[in-house]
């Protein structure tokens, strides 16, 4: 296909389209024998000849020649596309007709040749066997998330209408359980294969998220779509279904420099098909489906790594994350473990002298610990933490340790850290 002609990449999935067995003179097209013999039903492999000439996704015949054109319906957008350089590797598809001419369209392949590229087609784009996926909503998030019903709703609303969310709190409050939580919840079910989930560091580049040129096994630097390209590929079979970027410690990577060219489309308005900038490497036209919602996580503890980029600010909606050891539900958990209570009441305590990123997280006591537990929990996460908290304040450490020390009930024994 000529994207001159045809810009099969804008197509949505279902969409039926024409193809025209004339040329722009009014001639019959080199392979009009082709066109003739195409009936409804047929499988057709789209080819796109620029800039990367790959195959791009598969259709069907939906109506045949009728007026001097046949009408395609688009059944699949390939997640991972196959370049001609892969199709000619196998030595039983290299002397297809369509690298046999330069010139001409709409080439017939054989049973052997479509079974070939299928294959290879399949392998990079696995069909997922017919799955049963448990049923997920607002119920269950609240049974497996501490979290108030009218705080639920709130981010609800949030996440669709800004469709990108950053949920910041101190560490331990359960940012990450919670976003992968509320992504099912929004989905009605418990499919990962709707969720892309990343991990934002100092090193993660735009090649690796949205293309450019990276090493194989041996070295070479060779071309290769990054995983947020392929991801926009996998939501547009599907324009029906939710799919969600969840970005753990999202304010550690360069945001802006990930995003690249992609970063104007993040915004809510500026989604679909209508909004689209042509990538600087492959020349591509790309946008974010409509369907994609992205929720990242940051902790706010670390101030060297605060998010100070008014531009990603305005494009997404910052939520707040707490301790939710008043939690009615969570105390009603809690409160049957004597130690527990104990040391948690002294944490309440404790939290409303830290500042807002530094308070104690509720996630370091959500199983019944036992006393042991309890203490190494304490020993090895929460003093430390506290010490580092107040690394020029050995004063107000040492009597955050004590009032813990004394939670734990110890009559011998003190921490030594």
């Amino acid at each position: 296909m000529n994207p001159k002609i045809i810009r099969f990449r804008e197509i949505e999935v279902g969409e039926i389209f024409e193809y025209s067995s004339l040329n722009e003179d009014g001639s019959e097209r080199k392979f009009i024998h082709n066109f003739r013999e195409a009936m409804p039903g047929d499988i057709v492999i789209a080819f796109e000849i620029e800039p990367a000439k790959e195959i791009l996704g598969i259709c069907e015949i939906a109506v045949e020649l009728i007026n001097d054109k046949i009408y395609l319906r688009k059944i699949e957008n390939l997640t991972d596309s196959i370049t001609r350089e892969e199709i000619e590797q196998n030595r039983e598809i290299v002397n297809v007709e369509a690298f046999r001419n330069q010139a001409g369209t709409f080439f017939k392949l054989t049973d052997t040749e479509y079974k070939a590229i299928y294959s290879i087609i399949r392998e990079q784009n696995p069909l997922k066997d017919y799955q049963i996926y448990e049923k997920y909503n607002k119920e269950k998030f609240l049974e497996e998330v501490f979290c108030a019903e009218n705080d639920y709703d709130e981010l609800e609303r949030l996440i669709l209408l800004k469709k990108n969310v950053i949920l910041q709190g101190a560490p331990g409050v359960g940012k990450t359980y919670m976003a992968k939580r509320m992504a099912y919840s929004l989905m009605g079910e418990k499919n990962d294969d709707r969720i892309l989930s990343l991990q934002f560091h100092p090193e993660f580049q735009n090649e690796e998220f949205m293309e450019g040129y990276r090493p194989d096994g041996i070295g070479i630097y060779k071309f290769r779509k990054g995983c947020f390209r392929k991801f926009c590929n996998k939501a547009r079979n599907k324009p029906d279904k939710k799919f969600f970027l969840i970005i753990d410690e999202i304010n550690r990577g360069n945001i802006t420099k990930i995003f690249g060219e992609a970063f104007s489309l993040i915004e809510a308005d500026k989604r679909g098909k209508q909004n689209f900038i042509e990538l600087s490497c492959s020349k591509e036209r790309f946008f974010i489906p409509e369907n994609i919602y992205i929720i990242g996580t940051m902790n706010i503890a670390d101030r060297d790594y605060a998010i100070t980029d008014y531009a990603v600010r305005r494009r997404f909606g910052f939520y707040n994350v707490k301790p939710i050891f008043e939690n009615q539900r969570f105390k009603k958990f809690y409160m049957q473990n004597e130690g527990m209570t104990r040391v948690i009441d002294e944490i309440i305590d404790i939290n409303k002298d830290l500042k807002e990123g530094q308070k104690i997280g509720h996630c370091y006591f959500c199983e019944n610990l036992s006393d042991e537990d309890l203490k190494m929990t304490v020993k090895y996460n929460i003093i430390p933490m506290i010490q580092e908290y107040f690394y020029d304040e050995q004063t107000k450490s040492k009597e955050i340790e004590h009032k813990l020390n004394n939670a734990l009930n110890y009559e011998n024994e003190k921490f030594n850290i």
